[in-house]
């Protein structure tokens, strides 16, 4: 089963194709320049090199969201027209539990943390079970303060990953009762190839959905809507 993987959610501009669990090639630019010029070129570029038709992709696998409303946007664009193009299914995957994925081979409880900024995260907790990333507790929004509270009523050690990992270590060995360990800093970004094995895992099991049903999940309002709403 052949998946083409799309990341937008952050700064980061990745694209990768897999033949099940084997990863043919993936396309990374993490630059200044917006999803919208970068992100089709890397896969077009990506599927010619690779010489793959959009016919040849059994599922497309997306990152849904939290991240960035433009990313997103731009990510969710592109998977639904070539969805719609070749009648292909998408795995849609929610941000945080792409992060989990980066960390494999551990019995331990992942915590991505996205910052948000102003003090808020998106977080979520996972593990692995039979080679599949579980949700313990499925993304959401929080402070870092509620997090650590309700991770104190977790036992064993706890892996941390992600930006917010970094801008909040100090509160989180402070806060959090526990042993803690941090990811190395190349399992804190988005990348596509673990979207590729995720949606390969989903695809197996029938969990995806048709282009016209997927939309991102930004899990708060934009700041346009939040202006709208004040009035």
């Amino acid at each position: 089963m052949k998946v083409l993987a799309i990341e937008s959610a952050s700064i980061t501009a990745s694209c990768a194709v897999a033949d099940g669990n084997d990863i043919l090639g993936e396309y990374t630019l993490s630059h200044k320049k917006t999803h919208s010029e970068k992100l089709m070129p890397l896969v077009e570029d990506l599927m010619n090199e690779l010489g793959i038709k959009l016919q040849d992709i059994d599922v497309i696998a997306v990152s849904e969201g939290p991240g960035s409303y433009t990313g997103l946007r731009i990510g969710a664009a592109i998977a639904k027209s070539m969805a719609y193009a070749a009648d292909i299914p998408i795995a849609n995957i929610p941000t945080i539990k792409s992060l989990a994925g980066n960390i494999y081979d551990t019995d331990k409880l992942i915590v991505p943390i996205m910052d948000a900024k102003a003090g808020r995260v998106y977080t979520g907790i996972y593990k692995w079970e039979n080679d599949n990333v579980v949700a313990v507790k499925d993304q959401f929004p929080c402070n870092i303060d509620e997090l650590i509270e309700l991770l104190n009523e977790f036992e064993g050690t706890i892996i941390f990953s992600g930006d917010g990992s970094v801008n909040y270590k100090n509160i989180i060995e402070e806060k959090l009762n526990r042993k803690t360990v941090f990811a190395p800093s190349k399992f804190n970004y988005l990348n596509a190839s673990t979207l590729c094995y995720i949606g390969l895992k989903m695809a197996e099991n029938n969990e995806t959905v048709t282009a016209s049903d997927f939309k991102p999940q930004y899990l708060r309002l934009s700041q346009a809507e939040r202006n709208i709403e004040r009035g």
